[in-house]
């Protein structure tokens, strides 16, 4: 999925309603590359950790406190997925070049939440400068489905890709990583490559 649907060496948004499994997905998607990210955690979000996700869990407020005393060792060439953007912005003002220091060598996932889900653009907790630069904009929500006898639709967790540079994938990734995993990547890996 590095590559296909999060912008490698890039910095990836993927927000949605609290809840939808934003975390547990993105950890899933890596998993998939056999990638083992780092999850840094602001949240205490014990979702990865009952699902049977592959990664290595970093505090963050422990971390914010090593690198704070310039004690923090920042590895390279890892994923790094920031769970969640609420909390962890609220460190950015007296560390502005915290998440720069971050990204340096690597690839970033953040999860955000929006609060107001009425439109797949409102993204109020991840100020509009920031995230126009950033490589990727990932939209998750759920479909409820419908119960009409004549088109039933089951209900379905969708990702929508809001923008990504080079990608030519499918714009909406029907039940992104909620089948097996090897169904999921049979999947993606077909919908990618005709694109």
């Amino acid at each position: 999925m590095i590559g296909k649907v999060f912008k490698k060496d890039g910095i990836n948004l993927c927000y949605g309603e609290s809840g939808l499994g934003k975390t547990v997905s993105s950890i899933k998607a890596v998993n998939s590359d056999n990638i083992v990210p780092i999850l840094l955690d602001f949240d205490g979000n014990t979702s990865p950790e009952n699902n049977n996700c592959n990664y290595t869990h970093i505090d963050g407020v422990k971390f914010i406190a090593s690198y704070m005393a310039k004690d923090a060792v920042i590895p390279k060439d890892q994923v790094i997925i920031i769970d969640t953007w609420a909390m962890f912005s609220a460190y950015l003002e007296t560390n502005p070049m915290l998440l720069e220091d971050l990204h340096e060598g690597n690839t970033i996932i953040i999860i955000g939440h929006n609060i107001d889900i009425a439109s797949k653009q409102d993204i109020p907790d991840v100020p509009s400068v920031l995230v126009n630069h950033w490589d990727a904009k990932l939209f998750m929500s759920f479909d409820k489905g419908s119960s009409a006898k004549t088109s039933a639709r089951p209900p379905s967790y969708n990702l929508t890709v809001m923008k990504l540079r080079g990608y030519k994938g499918p714009r909406t990734i029907i039940n992104w990583m909620r089948k097996s995993i090897s169904e999921e990547i049979a999947e993606m890996n077909k919908l990618l490559d005709k694109g």
